[in-house]
């Protein structure tokens, strides 16, 4: 949490200095210390007027609602956009508490707690009542007033009162560093407000109770990484495995993640190139009226970042791609009526369901049957975004098929039948169904001739000839492309230091870098999945051989800050680079090519490569004449 305390965030009451019992907590008042008769400072403890002198001054602070209401942003860390803000709470000055924690604490000493949050939410709602469409508001709240049965229907009874706020656009966090078993309704609260549309966050994750028990008992809709573990995260490779660990255990569970704490320009690229969606703290924005956008470089700069720094590897679309599966759908907006909504449902039998948007933002998905029951039984004047709950159903345009798979069948039997609606980072691009899923995953197990390595969703051996014979078989005059081989160095010894999972995961970093360092993107390219560790690459001329230095060194970088801590260099992996220049159309067949392979990795073996500064990668470039000149003899006195 950043250091201006939030809506009842974490409760520590820090006893006067008088005291020397610090196992006891003080109720504060003027010139009075309340815990031992004995204190050290001489002055006598009376507890009942302290008691009451601050039950007086709480009343007071909840009567003239002496709080002051700050905003602190957080940031889409894909786009650079504000995709909504964290209200923060302090008592006015007049209130005569000094900071958020002594506010909090004296709530709790006093009983006050129900009272204190629900004026806190009422400011806040007031205060979002007029954002633009689709800002998210994060509202913190103790496990002790979310657990309360009291809870669900008086935050629905405040949204439906207030203008402008519906439930899709509301994040709760829970804050406290308590026992979830000390509130045995918790789970149960939690899963009514995920029906009514509120989503769900933990707060603090990686401190304290918000830990993976927490998590698997309540199945939040958001994660906040906790300070401790953003802090020096640059520098700091423990901290880096366990982000990116928690990073991809999000993904697979349709769970977004922010990163608390963000104040230096490291932190944010380091957090980015892990794949952290959503990142807060005061390099971002601090507390303070609501933004609609942070500083235009920094914008700039995680857009930039963000599209250079992606771990997933983006499908073929030439093949079955979880973007290609995706259906139109009915998109409408949260204000609609559940009347208007089931008109239009009745209007159209073969529609599952709706689409709901909050301005341009994706809010949620509505079945069928759920709205023209709502309709049936006196809610049709409801906006609909009191039907929608937020279950686990976006899923990005490049996912794999195998992930999509996955996330679809963890979800709950009450929403596993729910179609997965398809994002391109915000943009909606339609629906897949689990009928549509299950036939995807069929046709892929069938398919042999067009098949992807399942590691990588590269093209394998056979869909790679197919591309070169094509490729050599209508050769355009004029027009020459290189062929570039490219496997990692060490690979055998770093599988038996950190295991096939780490090595699985190696390769798709080599992948990545390939695509960006080495091919930067261009169009006319192709990758291919030879096998275990080996791949083949083709570019227009003279692509491959002016990015071959900066692709070795970025490598060699990203995997040196990737691989785990050792005491020696010899689990540090490297990269072989073989390229053969104008092979088409100096070639005619792709075995061609596969010999030259095996003649430029013997003259590597023989010292007339060159090697990198550090020693751990190896480069070759020579002429598709050179290399095949034998063969082309040959052909010439046939």
């Amino acid at each position: 949490m950043p250091p201006a305390a939030s809506l009842a965030s974490r409760i520590v009451c820090v006893p006067p200095r008088c005291c020397a019992d610090q196992s006891t907590l003080p109720i504060r008042s003027t010139g009075v210390c309340v815990h031992q008769k004995d204190c050290p400072s001489g002055k006598k403890s009376n507890p009942g007027d302290a008691s009451i002198s601050l039950k007086a001054r709480m009343r007071q602070l909840l009567d003239e609602q002496l709080l002051q209401t700050v905003f602190q942003p957080i940031v889409d860390m894909r786009t650079g956009e504000v995709a909504g803000h964290e209200v923060l709470t302090r008592p006015a000055t007049e209130s005569g508490l000094e900071n958020a924690e002594e506010l909090f604490s004296s709530s709790e000493s006093t009983g006050s707690e129900w009272e204190l949050e629900a004026l806190a939410r009422r400011l806040a709602i007031e205060a979002a009542a007029d954002w633009p469409a689709g800002s998210l508001l994060f509202m913190n709240s103790s496990p002790g007033v979310l657990a309360d049965p009291r809870f669900v229907q008086q935050i629905v009874r405040e949204l439906q009162g207030s203008q402008g706020v519906v439930p899709s656009r509301i994040v709760l966090e829970i804050t406290e560093r308590c026992r979830d078993s000390e509130f045995a309704n918790l789970p149960h609260s939690v899963e009514a407000l995920r029906r009514s549309g509120f989503h769900i966050a933990i707060d603090d994750v990686g401190a304290g109770t918000s830990g993976l028990n927490r998590i698997m008992s309540l199945r939040p809709d958001w994660l906040k990484l906790d300070r401790e573990l953003v802090d020096q995260i640059d520098r700091d490779k423990v901290r880096q495995h366990m982000v990116r660990f928690l990073v991809h255990f999000a993904r697979l569970s349709g769970i977004n993640v922010i990163a608390e704490g963000i104040e230096r320009l490291e932190e944010l690229d380091m957090l980015i190139e892990l794949g952290v969606g959503y990142g807060q703290g005061y390099l971002l924005g601090r507390p303070g009226a609501p933004v609609k956008n942070i500083e235009r470089q920094l914008a700039h700069r995680i857009r930039t970042r963000a599209q250079t720094s992606k771990d997933t590897v983006r499908q073929d679309l030439r093949g079955t791609s979880v973007r290609s599966l995706a259906r139109e759908a009915r998109i409408v907006d949260s204000t609609t009526t559940v009347g208007e909504a089931a008109t239009s449902m009745l209007h159209d039998l073969r529609q599952p369901g709706l689409v709901i948007v909050d301005g341009e933002r994706f809010a949620g998905w509505c079945d069928r049957d759920a709205i023209l029951r709502a309709a049936s039984d006196g809610r049709s004047v409801l906006p609909i975004s009191f039907l929608v709950g937020s279950k686990r159903t976006t899923i990005d345009a490049s996912m794999p098929l195998v992930e999509a798979l996955e996330l679809a069948g963890g979800r709950d039997d009450h929403s596993i039948g729910s179609p997965l609606v398809v994002l391109d980072d915000a943009r909606i691009v339609g629906v897949i169904s689990v009928a549509d899923l299950l036939q995807a995953a069929a046709e892929a197990c069938r398919s042999t001739q067009f098949r992807n390595v399942s590691l990588t969703g590269l093209p394998g051996r056979v869909r790679t000839d197919l591309h070169l014979r094509e490729m050599l078989d209508h050769a355009r005059p004029g027009r020459c492309y290189d062929v570039g081989f490219v496997d990692l160095r060490g690979f055998a010894t770093y599988n038996h230091a950190f295991g096939f999972e780490w090595g699985d995961q190696l390769i798709q970093k080599l992948v990545t870098q390939i695509r960006h360092s080495l091919l930067c993107d261009v169009d006319d390219a192709f990758i291919g999945h030879l096998g275990d560790d080996q791949f083949i690459v083709t570019a227009p001329g003279g692509v491959l051989e002016a990015n071959l230095q900066s692709f070795i060194t970025e490598f060699e970088r990203s995997a040196s800050m990737y691989t785990p801590a050792t005491d020696t260099q010899e689990t540090q992996p490297g990269v072989r680079v073989m390229i053969l220049l104008a092979a088409v159309p100096t070639c005619r067949e792709p075995q061609e090519l596969y010999r030259a392979r095996s003649q430029l990795r013997l003259m590597l073996d023989r010292g007339r490569g060159t090697s990198s500064a550090s020693g751990l990668s190896q480069s070759i470039r020579l002429h598709a004449t050179e290399a095949c000149g034998e063969l082309a003899r040959l052909r010439v006195s046939a």
